[in-house]
């Protein structure tokens, strides 16, 4: 596996793991962070982390999301313009 493969895999397992997207966005969300790789690549990672995610395999690097705090919470609800 090479760097920008590994890099897909751990961008994958985030968006599986933290982000809660369904396999197929994620094929389209790594095209979105990995312009100009192949499907068969990003199919292929997502795959790979599929597996690390719902086979334990341990967690790649991972960072709390600031979302995870009241007040960044607030400022990014905002900041995006989602409204109750």
């Amino acid at each position: 596996m090479n760097a920008v493969e590994a890099r897909m895999v751990e961008k994958a397992v985030f968006l599986l793991r933290e982000a809660h997207v369904a396999r197929g966005r994620a094929v389209q969300a790594l095209a979105e962070y990995f312009p100009g790789t192949a499907f068969d690549d990003r199919l292929r990672c997502v795959h790979e982390a599929w597996d690390r995610v719902h086979q334990g395999a341990p967690a790649l690097h991972s960072v709390p999301s600031q979302l995870s705090e009241a007040g960044t919470f607030a400022a990014a609800h905002e900041r995006h313009g989602l409204s109750d």
